[in-house]
C-alpha cells in the first residue's frame, strides 16, 4: 500500500481500495454544496461501479425519505425507540412482512426506519407467528433436506451394522456428500445409534497374571563391549517386582549359563527345597534355551520352562525393558569396559542402585526391592494413598499457618 499525494496538500490513503481524505474531513459538506450550486462534475463524476454519483445519491435519498415517512406515519420518534406499544410493534411487523414480499431485505426496510435488526427479530419472536403470513424464516443450509434424510434411512436399513462414517462413505459413492456429524445427528434422533465397543485384541491379552514374587522369572541376554570384543550380559529378573535376582557376564551363551543362572536364583531366594514351588522361567527360542540340556534340567527340577512366541518380544517385555534401561544408563554410557572384572563391578553397582534406589514407574515409583520385600501390591497402594493423604494434610497446615502469619504481620504493620 502506497500513499498518493493529492492537490492542495491532501494525502489519500488506500485502505482496501476505499480512499479517505485526511485534510478535507471537516469541509466535506461545504465542498459538496459548492459543487452542487456551481454544477461542476454534473454527470462526469462516477462511482467505482460506473453509476453516476448524483443518480446514486438521489436513489438513496428517495429510499431514506420513504423510510422516514413510514416511520413518521407510525408515530415513531427517536426518543421512543425501545418503548413502543404493542400495536406499533405489530404494525411494523406487518409492514416489514409486506415489503419482504416485494423483494426488499429486512436490513433495507428497517434501516430507513432507524430500527435495529435485533429489536425487529425480538419483536417477531415475542409475537410468535408472523402476523402478515408472508414471511418465512430461511432454513439453515446445514439442515438436511428430506431427500438426504431418506437416503440416510435407506442406507441404514440396507446395512444395519453401518455407523455414521460408513454411511457417509456409501453416500459419497453416489456423489452426495453429507458430514458425518449430520448423519450421526439424524441417526440419534431415530434412536439408531448403537453402543460401540472395540473388540479386544487377543494378542494383547496377557497370558499370565503375576500376583506375587517368585511366580515367574524372565531371562535373556544382551551385548556389551569388553576390550573391544563382544561379550554378553545374561540376567534373571522377577516379573512381579522387577527385581534383578542374578546376572553374569560371559563371552558366549550356552545352555550351561542358563541353568546355572536359574540355580543361582533359587539359592538367593531360598527356593532350593523339594517342597518349594519353582518359578516359571520365560525365555525366547534361542538355542541355549531350547537345547535338550536346558529342557532336561527343568524337567528334573520340576520347574516350568515357558517359551515366548516367535517374533513376540512383548511376551518377555519386562526383561527387554530392563535391558533398554541398563543400556541407556550404564552400558552405552561406558561404551567399552577395559576387562571382565571391571564390567562385573560396574554392572553390579548399577544393579544394586536399580534394585534399591531407582524408582520404577510401573511400580508407582517404588523401588523393586521395596515391592519384592512387601510382596503385596494392595498394601503398596494403601501405603501410597497414605503418603498422598499425609502430603495434602501437611500442605493444608502450611498454608493455614502461612495465612495466620501474614495476618499477624499485617496487623503489626498497621499499628
Amino acid at each position: 500500500m502506497q500513499d498518493v499525494e493529492g492537490g492542495a496538500g491532501e494525502i489519500r490513503f488506500a485502505v482496501f481500495g476505499v480512499p479517505a481524505l485526511e485534510a478535507a474531513a471537516g469541509s466535506g459538506s461545504e465542498a459538496q454544496s459548492t459543487r452542487g450550486s456551481s454544477g461542476e462534475g454534473s454527470g462526469a463524476e462516477a462511482s467505482c461501479d460506473g453509476e453516476p454519483t448524483i443518480e446514486r445519491n438521489r436513489a438513496q435519498s428517495e429510499r431514506d425519505d420513504f423510510g422516514f415517512k413510514k416511520r413518521d406515519g407510525l408515530g415513531l420518534r427517536r426518543e421512543d425507540k425501545g418503548r413502543l406499544m404493542k400495536p406499533q410493534k405489530q404494525e411494523i411487523l406487518d409492514y416489514v412482512g409486506q415489503q419482504r414480499l416485494e423483494g426488499r431485505s429486512v436490513s433495507e426496510i428497517i434501516g430507513g426506519m432507524e430500527l435495529s435488526r435485533a429489536s425487529y427479530y425480538r419483536w417477531r419472536d415475542e409475537d410468535g407467528e408472523n402476523s402478515s403470513g408472508g414471511e418465512i424464516r430461511n432454513q439453515s443450509v446445514r439442515c438436511l433436506t428430506p431427500v438426504e434424510q431418506r437416503r440416510i434411512d435407506e442406507v441404514k436399513a440396507a446395512h444395519p451394522e453401518y455407523r455414521h462414517r460408513r454411511i457417509q462413505g456409501e453416500l459419497l459413492k453416489e456423489g452426495l456428500y453429507l458430514s458425518a456429524s449430520s448423519i450421526y445427528g439424524q441417526l440419534l434422533e431415530r434412536g439408531q445409534v448403537e453402543p460401540y465397543e472395540r473388540r479386544p485384541n487377543p494378542l494383547k491379552e496377557p497370558r499370565y497374571e503375576i500376583w506375587q514374587r517368585n511366580l515367574m522369572w524372565g531371562s535373556d541376554w544382551t551385548k556389551l563391549l569388553i576390550g573391544g570384543v563382544r561379550w554378553y550380559l545374561i540376567s534373571l529378573i522377577d516379573f512381579f517386582s522387577r527385581l534383578l535376582i542374578a546376572f553374569d557376564v560371559v563371552s558366549s551363551v550356552h545352555a550351561g549359563h542358563v541353568t546355572r543362572l536359574y540355580q543361582r536364583g533359587l539359592e538367593l531366594e531360598n527356593l532350593t527345597g523339594n517342597d518349594s514351588r519353582k518359578p516359571e522361567l520365560r525365555v525366547d527360542r534361542g538355542s541355549p534355551n531350547t537345547s535338550w540340556i536346558t529342557r532336561e534340567f527343568f524337567e528334573t527340577l520340576g520347574a516350568d520352562l515357558s517359551y515366548a512366541r516367535v517374533r513376540r518380544p512383548t511376551d518377555n517385555a519386562i526383561t527387554e525393558r530392563f535391558y533398554g534401561t541398563i543400556k541407556q544408563e550404564e552400558i552405552y554410557l561406558v561404551g567399552n569396559y577395559p576387562d571382565r572384572q571391571s564390567a562385573v563391578e560396574e554392572i553390579t553397582g548399577y544393579i544394586r542402585r536399580y534394585n534399591a534406589q531407582r524408582p520404577h514407574q510401573s511400580l508407582w515409583n517404588f523401588t523393586p526391592a521395596r515391592v519384592h520385600a512387601l510382596n503385596n501390591k494392595t498394601k503398596l497402594l494403601q501405603e501410597l494413598a497414605e503418603i498422598k493423604r499425609q502430603t495434602l494434610e501437611n500442605r493444608k497446615q502450611y498454608w493455614k499457618n502461612h495465612k495466620i502469619s501474614d495476618s499477624q504481620n499485617s496487623l503489626i504493620l498497621s499499628h
